[in-house]
């Protein structure tokens, strides 16, 4: 089974271990790659990491997370941010739906609130990845059968080559 990487981020590390602890991350097709303070460091840490899961506190120092979501939606589209916040203001969480952001959960993170939030964002991850494969396998296919075609065609092969026109758009 393919672990998807999660990497912490929050200023606190009271809550960083809470959150490392509280979950069967295992379980539910996770592995926490790493931890930072800020979003600074969680920059480059995703960079050298390449997590596809961003689990981060909205107020840090150095760089919070609205402008750690922005430069990863800029730099790393496919990492999936679920921002943590203690504030329920809605506009962070307009904010980040405006970014991309896959979910907002509010402090005191509660477990079941956060296995479903991971769980909808590994959802969503792999049926992207099942599209993305499908698409590939599709593409393989067709540029066979164009291979094909051209081979008929070059070798005056008519009928064969309508065979394999008629199987390509089957």
């Amino acid at each position: 089974m393919e672990l998807y990487r999660v990497l912490l981020v929050d200023d606190e590390e009271d809550i960083r271990e809470g959150i490392s602890r509280k979950m069967d991350w295992l379980g539910l097709g996770f592995s926490l790659v790493g931890e930072a303070a800020n979003g600074q460091d969680a920059l480059e840490l995703a960079e050298s990491l390449r997590p596809d899961v961003i689990l981060t506190d909205i107020k840090m120092p150095f760089m919070d997370g609205l402008e750690l979501s922005r430069r990863v939606a800029e730099e790393f589209p496919d990492i999936k941010i679920i921002m943590l916040t203690a504030y329920e203001i809605f506009e962070y969480a307009r904010e980040g739906i405006r970014m991309g952001v896959a979910d907002y959960i509010v402090k005191p993170v509660r477990r079941d609130a956060l296995r479903q939030s991971v769980c909808k964002v590994r959802d969503s991850i792999l049926e992207k990845r099942n599209l993305l494969k499908a698409q590939q396998e599709y593409q393989e296919k067709v540029d066979e059968c164009m291979e094909e075609i051209c081979r008929a065609v070059k070798a005056g092969k008519e009928e064969q080559a309508y065979t394999h026109i008629n199987r390509m758009f089957a």
